[in-house]
């Protein structure tokens, strides 16, 4: 009697652990399609950063045509008399 209860108990135990182990295997194998995913978003990002570059590139234009600008009115008061 009691070999016919760890028999069933046993069986029990495989058939839990064979239930557990095909839940992890789901969950590894759903592992792959979301670092795809990441990967996309990811290299979207990276291209996105490329425009920075351009970006220091003009703030530095911009501010040459500031300065170019203010010595341009400078130049206006020094050239043109108070009336």
């Amino acid at each position: 009697m009691i070999l016919w209860i760890v028999a069933l108990v046993l069986v029990l135990a495989a058939l839990l652990l064979v239930y557990l182990l095909k839940g992890i295997v789901d969950a590894a194998r759903t592992i792959e399609h979301r670092v795809e995913a990441i990967a996309g978003v990811a290299a979207a990002g990276s291209k996105d950063l490329d425009a920075v570059i351009e970006l220091v590139a003009t703030q530095s234009y911009i501010g040459q045509v500031v300065d170019g600008l203010a010595n341009y009115g400078g130049s206006l008061n020094a050239a043109l008399p108070d009336a």
